[in-house]
């Protein structure tokens, strides 16, 4: 995952996963995954967040390059990544996301959130 720094201390946000298919449905195995979802024993997110200058020649366009590495549970928000898709959002502050001060208590609260959304939705 690849965002955009917009300020010293904000990102518009990554998309950490869907909660449709897969997620909603850990047990199955799903078009596109090697085994369903519910068989790992751990789901990371590898985030890279960087400025970028559009009016840098092309050596200089992307700096203050970092990686954040957590448990997807520990970077998600409650809200969709676009607003528009079935994508889970990521936390938007980069100290937050930093030391993964998550907006859920255990990654079961925020499995049961994500899955009763995804059950809520109409497709």
């Amino acid at each position: 995952m690849t965002i955009n720094r917009i300020s010293k201390n904000r990102i518009s946000g990554f998309t950490v996963g869907s909660f449709a298919g897969y997620f909603l449905h850990p047990e199955k195995k799903m078009p596109g995954c090697k085994f369903p979802y519910g068989e790992f024993d751990e789901h990371w997110i590898i985030g890279f967040i960087y400025t970028w200058n559009p009016e840098a020649d092309s050596l200089h366009m992307v700096s203050d390059a970092e990686v954040i590495v957590q448990p997807k549970w520990k970077i998600a928000s409650k809200s969709t990544g676009t607003g528009t898709t079935f994508a889970i959002g990521s936390i938007k502050d980069i100290d937050k996301l930093r030391k993964a001060e998550a907006e859920f208590k255990n990654e079961e609260d925020f499995e049961n959130y994500w899955r009763k959304r995804g059950r809520g939705r109409r497709r």
